[in-house]
């Protein structure tokens, strides 16, 4: 039922033409290496920023620890409302929502990885590498490497979190769009970190908040149908 009125809802269509219109653009009209180039010709077309200390070691790395950090956080608080402290069924609510929503958006992004096969820029020969260009929807030939690079999985430690937007609407509603700008400042910075490295290109990017969007609609959906939401929440 939740599925249905997903598929069903309206702005799940734009949600989903706004995806496809900006995946047309970046993949199959060029966007993707065009921007790439420019990134690579400012780093002397090498990928430079690879291994520095700010992009690997601070944005990379650092990231991804403080990620674990603040969703372990969410986790534990989930319990205590859920299993310990009873009094506010609907925060309690709100916060097993947001649990389920961070750890789907990085399961999915993560698997999407596994079975994709998509070479990073790093690998092509349009910037270094040895690897031919190709598209996402192409067939990749079978004598190439098996490559794990799409969608971006690293602005998913920042993407994920669009999930505060409907967590906030459901907890403390004047701090929605403060979550919202949050996460969505945290994915960007993140995902142009690896262009930078030459490791995604936008349409990755792209592709990975699409599925957080999704993930995180559906997972507030299970508890907080739309049908009993009230105007103001609306």
């Amino acid at each position: 039922m939740v599925i249905r009125q997903f598929l069903l809802n309206k702005t799940s269509h734009v949600l989903f033409a706004g995806f496809v219109v900006l995946i047309l653009l970046f993949d199959v009209a060029g966007l993707d290496v065009w921007l790439a180039t420019k990134l690579y010709a400012l780093e002397g077309n090498q990928w430079a920023l690879r291994e520095h200390w700010l992009t690997e070691d601070i944005l990379h790395k650092g990231a991804r620890k403080l990620n674990y950090i603040l969703a372990s956080a969410v986790l534990l608080t989930t319990v205590y409302y859920h299993w310990l402290d009873k009094t506010n069924p609907k925060l309690s609510n709100a916060y097993l929502a947001l649990t389920i929503s961070l750890i789907s958006s990085f399961a999915l992004v993560a698997y999407f990885k596994a079975i994709t096969n998509i070479a990073c820029p790093w690998s092509l020969s349009l910037f270094g590498g040895i690897e031919p260009y190709i598209h996402l929807l192409q067939t990749r030939p079978s004598n190439l490497p098996y490559s794990q690079c799409f969608p971006a999985g690293h602005a998913s430690v920042g993407y994920a979190w669009v999930a505060l937007y409907y967590f906030f609407k459901h907890s403390r509603y004047q701090y929605r769009f403060f979550g919202l700008a949050a996460s969505l400042v945290c994915g960007f910075l993140l995902g142009i970190t690896q262009q930078l490295r030459g490791a995604h290109f936008m349409s990755h990017d792209i592709t990975t908040l699409f599925i957080c969007i999704c993930c995180a609609k559906l997972s507030f959906s299970v508890f907080f149908p739309p049908a009993i939401i009230t105007a103001r929440e609306c």
